[in-house]
């Protein structure tokens, strides 16, 4: 009896018949397959995405100290040597896990090591202060952790025309309002006023604590001195101002750290690289264009910088009237209010310490010889001393629109002219410490130069130039600058120029200094009222210029005045340093793309190049970490060649002058011509960048010579 089947198969399974669709059957297997296509485009997103973020680690991780990376090395692979030759394999899972956290352990004691013994030497270096370096540092961390706490949101019942303040701006209204009223020369009515509003905004404050986290935070005298400050100021001091040169340190230590730790084939590499001399010469061309770039940019900022530090003489005190945020918008009054202001004699500063050991301070004084030229007196000479004048300096700060010379046919043009008008210039330069070229001299007050004592018949106004304003103007006549007894016009009037003023370095170059009779400026509106007024302080010191700005902002009734000391005020003009930083950083981001993909360029080919070789050297004994650390140093040796070119190069734009405009961000400022200035700081950023693009350049290839297997590199 046969077990197969005799019956004959359907119909539509016979040879030659064609078979019948299963509508059902290809619509799940439709199905599945849509869904298996689905599930497998899911899957290579999120890989493709934990890849990014892995890679990205990678990247962060280059930038550590590659010592501190290779001593941490077994924690990702526990059978791997680094300080010895070989090691016993580990094959429990405890020995495996104890290898691993050991490793990880000591990378970061290395790490920890090597950025204190940098911080410790760069401190020892004389480097003064941070400059541009470190205010970039101060604007990355300026957040504080409180900062990422999340905010109060306002309530759903909030009455219709009530403004919601923040958190951060809640706490500050409350500190404004606690300062304007306990301020002694307020008038009654505004301290009623301030008093209600202080009131109304503790209430406020009062109400939402409780339900505030962020409020309780940033309140809480224990966690806030910590959690509530900028992250720059938990930093040390040296690694916030001289971070290009922490880092820097920090590297070339890695570096001898490297060549301690184990044998690394330097001299096959760099033999390559001369080989190759041709592509090495044309990457590390691109490193000397783009730090070219980069430290001219960082020059010119720098020179802003330097300009508003030279300006501000320390133990000025520059007055206002209240409510002025530049000397264009002020305007002070003749008059006795203002006068007494010099008259004021200081026992204590802004927190309540006694001034030169209890004996105060007053304004500097001084008296004028028979020739007309101020001589300073000393603090201790008599207050009642014949002649005596105090060194306060009144001023009308003025800008001027002048016409252009221009060639026949060309469109007319115009230009901003900075003049500053004095009731006594040579109190003026006294305070300001300018002083002229040989043969020149001050003007008189109404500095008016008759028509009869000039060639062409023409009555000249006379006046003081700075270098800048003599450059800008000399162009005019196709000359480098105006020299003594040149003109120009200005105002509808013809001016004669009778001193150059030596003004390098000081924001005072771009102006016309005249006198306040002059006609021009009285024709303007300011010749019966001053902008500014100048005081110097008889200490010479910024402590003593502070002291007097705090008392005639919140202690002095006689007048509403606002006062600084001359170096903040000129601080607080760096704000548009600050956007030029901000945008010079995110152009070398920019261009270091360009450079880091630049050099993977280079080393993916010059790796492919020499498969075998890395064969080679495995089979001579050396490590995967070898060859890693071999390949890294070939990419920064490029990068040290070409950004050390790119310094040099942009170090030729050292002493360039440049046109820029000083700003605070509230309207107002000043046109300056400063001088571009590449000083160390600059330098060592330089470096520091190239470094940094060589790198994440080279960090890459690397990995994929470091994975390479023997015998796969061999075929």
């Amino acid at each position: 009896m046969s077990d197969v089947s005799t019956n004959p198969p359907p119909p539509e399974f016979l040879p030659g018949k064609p078979k019948p669709a299963n509508n059902n059957l290809s619509l799940a297997r439709g199905t599945d397959g849509a869904g298996v296509r689905a599930v497998k485009a899911v899957t290579r997103f999120f890989r493709t995405i934990f890849s990014l973020i892995g890679t990205l680690f990678v990247i962060g991780f280059s930038l550590l100290p590659l010592s501190a990376l290779l001593i941490a090395l077994p924690a990702v692979s526990p059978n791997e040597a680094v300080l010895t030759d070989s090691i016993r394999p580990a094959r429990s899972w405890l020995k495996r896990t104890a290898r691993r956290v050991f490793a990880a352990l000591a990378g970061l004691v290395v790490l920890v090591a090597l950025v204190a013994f940098a911080i410790e030497v760069v401190s020892r270096l004389p480097l003064g202060s941070g400059g541009q370096v470190g205010t970039l540092a101060r604007k990355v961390f300026s957040y504080s952790i409180s900062d990422f706490v999340p905010d109060d949101q306002p309530p759903a019942d909030l009455p219709s025309g009530k403004v919601w303040l923040t958190t951060p701006e809640l706490l500050q209204r409350v500190h404004v309002l606690r300062q304007s009223a306990n301020r002694p020369n307020l008038n009654p009515r505004d301290k009623t006023e301030a008093t209600t509003n202080l009131r109304e905004a503790e209430a406020e404050l009062a109400d939402r604590t409780p339900k505030s986290p962020k409020l309780q935070l940033l309140q809480n005298p224990d966690l806030a001195p910590v959690l509530a400050v900028p992250l720059w100021k938990l930093l040390p001091p040296t690694l916030v101002d001289h971070w290009p040169f922490v880092f820097l340190v920090v590297y070339g230590t890695d570096l001898l750290l490297l060549l301690l730790i184990g044998k690394v084939p330097l001299a096959y590499n760099f033999r390559y690289l001369w080989v190759r001399k041709r592509d090495t010469a044309l990457t590390a061309v691109a490193f000397t264009v783009v730090v070219a770039l980069v430290v001219v940019l960082l020059a010119f900022v720098n020179g802003m910088y330097k300009l508003n530090e030279t300006t501000g003489v320390p133990g000025n005190v520059l007055v206002m009237s209240e409510g002025s945020t530049d000397e264009l918008f002020s305007n002070l009054a003749r008059g006795g209010e203002v006068d007494n202001t010099m008259r004021v004699h200081l026992t204590a500063d802004e927190k309540g310490r006694p001034i030169n050991g209890g004996q105060g301070v007053g304004v500097a004084r001084g008296t004028f010889g028979p020739d007309g030229k101020l001589t300073r007196l000393p603090p201790e000479a008599p207050k009642d001393l014949p002649g005596a004048v105090p060194l306060g300096s009144y001023e009308s700060y003025i800008v001027m629109n002048q016409a252009v010379v221009t060639k026949p046919g060309e469109p007319q043009r115009r230009r901003f002219l900075q003049l500053r008008a004095f009731q006594d210039v040579r109190v003026g330069a006294a305070v300001h410490n300018i002083e002229l070229d040989p043969g020149g001299k001050w003007f008189s007050g109404a500095g008016v130069e008759p028509g009869s004592k000039a060639p062409d018949g023409r009555e000249y106004l006379h006046c003081c130039i700075g270098e800048g304003a003599a450059a800008t103007l000399g162009e005019d006549v196709s000359k480098p600058q105006l020299a003594l007894g040149d003109t120009f016009e200005l105002g509808d009037r013809w001016w004669k120029v009778i001193g150059l003023m030596r003004t390098r370095g000081t924001t005072y170059g771009s102006e016309v200094w005249t006198g306040i009779e002059n006609p021009v400026v009285r024709a303007t509106g300011k010749g019966d009222k001053y902008t500014t007024l100048v005081i110097r302080m008889a200490d010479d010191t910024d402590a003593s210029a502070r002291a007097m700005a705090y008392h005639l902002n919140e202690v002095y009734d006689q007048a509403k005045l606002k006062a600084f000391s001359e170096p903040d005020y000129y601080k607080e003009l760096t704000k548009t340093n600050e956007q030029f930083l901000t945008a010079i950083v995110m152009m070398a981001l920019i261009m270091a793309v360009g450079g880091i993909f630049g050099v993977m360029n280079t080393m993916f080919a010059s790796i492919a190049a020499r498969i075998k070789e890395v064969g080679v050297l495995r089979i001579l004994g050396f490590k995967r970490w070898q060859i890693l650390i071999s390949f890294m140093i070939e990419s920064l040796a490029i990068a040290f060649v070409g950004g050390l070119a790119g310094c040099l190069l942009g170090y030729l734009a050292n002493g360039f002058e440049a046109a820029s405009t000083l700003s605070g961000g509230q309207g107002g400022g000043k046109s300056v011509t400063l001088t571009m200035q590449v000083d160390l700081p600059i330098i060592a950023t330089g470096m520091l960048f190239t470094l940094v693009m060589g790198r994440l350049g080279g960090l890459v290839p690397a990995l994929s010579a470091m994975r390479m297997e023997i015998l796969d590199s061999l075929r």
